[in-house]
C-alpha cells in the first residue's frame, strides 16, 4: 500500500457529487484479498481467476448496508447452456444504481447420456454468474474481471469534522462564514438551523 497513489474521491469523478462516498470507493479500488481469489480450468487450457457469489454478496452488503436487490429478468436453456439475465439494484447516499448483465452455465448431464442432472442447479449457477457480472459493472472484483484496466489506488478518507462544536465555539462573523464556506451543501442543510441561531446571537439578520 505504501507505493499506491493517494487520491481523493473527487479525483475519481467529473460530477459534483459522486453516488459513492470515499469509503465505498476505497472498497472498489483495492485489490481483492488473496484468500477470496480462486482458480478454475479455462476452456482451451490454462486457468481463470474468480471470486465466489458469497464474496460478492458480502461486499455488496458492506458497501450498501444490505440495501440492494437482485432480480432475474429472463432465463432460457439454449445450445446446452443455462442463460440468465439479471438486474442488480443498489441504493446509496440517496441515489439508486442499477446494472444489468447476463450469466451462463453449461448444462451438466448424466455420465454417458444427454439427460440433465439438474436444470435447477444450472439456473442457480447462471444466476450467481449474472449477479457477479452485474457487480463487476459497479467495480467489485475489478482486479479479477478487468485486469487490463485495473490500477489499485489508495482513496483518502478525510476525517469527519465536528461542525457543531466548531460553530458553537466560534463567535466572530468572519470565523462563522469561513466554517460555513468549508461545509458541503449537505452539511449546510443539516446545520442550517444551528447556523441561523448562531447568526442571531452575533446580531446578524
Amino acid at each position: 500500500m505504501e507505493n499506491l497513489a493517494l487520491i481523493t474521491e473527487k479525483d475519481l469523478s467529473l460530477v459534483e457529487e459522486n453516488s459513492l462516498n470515499a469509503q465505498q470507493l476505497k472498497q472498489l479500488l483495492k485489490k481483492t484479498p488473496e484468500r477470496y481469489v480462486h482458480k478454475r480450468p479455462a476452456k482451451g487450457g490454462g486457468s481463470w481467476d474468480y471470486v465466489t457469489g458469497g464474496y460478492v454478496k458480502k461486499v455488496l452488503n458492506l458497501m450498501f448496508g444490505w440495501d440492494w436487490d437482485f432480480e432475474i429478468m429472463d432465463e432460457k436453456i439454449i445450445h446446452g447452456e443455462a442463460v440468465v439475465k439479471g438486474r442488480l439494484t443498489c441504493r446509496t447516499n440517496g441515489r439508486t444504481i442499477v446494472k444489468m448483465q447476463y450469466g451462463n452455465k453449461d448444462i451438466m448431464t448424466k455420465r454417458g447420456s444427454n439427460e440433465p442432472l439438474s436444470i435447477g442447479n444450472d439456473l442457480k449457477a447462471a444466476a450467481t454468474d449474472a449477479l457477479k457480472k452485474c457487480a463487476a459493472e459497479i467495480g467489485i472484483a475489478a482486479d479479477i474481471y478487468n485486469k487490463m484496466d485495473f490500477n489499485e489506488v489508495n482513496v483518502h478518507v478525510p476525517q469527519s469534522r465536528d461542525w457543531k462544536a466548531e460553530l458553537e465555539a466560534e463567535n466572530s462573523i468572519t470565523g462563522l462564514n469561513e466554517i460555513w464556506r468549508q461545509m458541503s451543501e449537505n452539511e449546510q442543510v443539516r446545520f442550517k438551523l444551528l447556523y441561523t441561531e448562531k447568526l442571531n446571537e452575533c446580531g446578524l439578520s
